[in-house]
């Protein structure tokens, strides 16, 4: 089972994999490893979408419902 990440977690484990390799100082299996990595992590990167950020941290449901209210809310005062 393929695991997948958020952006911001792909994002940290880019500039982790970054350390390491810069860490490493003579090529061998290890650092072409994670060089490997850094490669797959950066592709990933590019096709994950930025998330939404709703207000107050709500999901998209909550906010929707909490638009609803507002909606009813303003017309219900005008009648």
């Amino acid at each position: 089972m393929k695991q997948e990440f958020n952006k911001k977690t792909l994002e940290l484990l880019l500039v982790n994999y970054n350390n390491i390799n810069a860490g490493m100082r003579v090529p061998c299996a290890a650092k072409e490893s994670i060089e490997n990595k850094i490669k797959e992590t950066e592709l990933l990167l590019s096709k994950v979408k930025d998330p939404i950020i709703y207000k107050d941290g709500m999901n998209a449901m909550q906010y929707a419902q909490h638009l609803a209210t507002e909606a009813n809310g303003r017309n219900n005062s005008t009648n």
